[in-house]
């Protein structure tokens, strides 16, 4: 266990909190405001895919657009959290989506028309939380 309540993971280990999970969230900016949707993604080439509706409210305000995305993971006394920042765009490669709909996605919208979006990471930073204990 560490004895510091932060600490920074490498790149490496910021990318292992991503595949190793299936619900994220993008934060964005709406208008002038900030708003965070939660998504169901998975991690393929390095890049991070999630499906949305074709007229969703969250493909008009991500495509295209700087966003922040975050997946976390719990054990025990650690929680971590992985942000990747980049800009989202809607995946237009018909073959690439047919390799992506192969791969494992929790689904909430399984009769929903759908269109993948692709967010290229440009940085991943990640921070582990440890729960110190007080008797130390």
């Amino acid at each position: 266990m560490s004895e510091y309540p932060i600490d920074h993971l490498d790149d490496e280990e910021s990318w292992e909190i991503i595949q190793a999970n299936q619900i994220g969230r993008i934060a964005s900016a709406r208008e002038g405001a900030p708003d965070i949707y939660p998504v169901s993604y998975v991690v393929h080439n390095w890049k991070i895919y999630f499906r949305t509706g074709a007229e969703s409210r969250l493909r008009k305000e991500t495509d295209g657009r700087l966003v922040a995305f975050e997946s976390g993971w719990q054990m025990m006394k650690h929680f971590s959290s992985t942000v990747a920042l980049g800009v989202v765009r809607t995946l237009t490669s018909e073959e690439a989506a047919k390799v992506l709909d192969r791969l494992p996605i929790v689904d909430f919208a399984p009769d929903q028309d759908y269109v993948w979006m692709e967010l290229d990471p440009t940085e991943v930073r990640g921070r582990r939380l440890n729960v110190l204990d007080p008797q130390r």
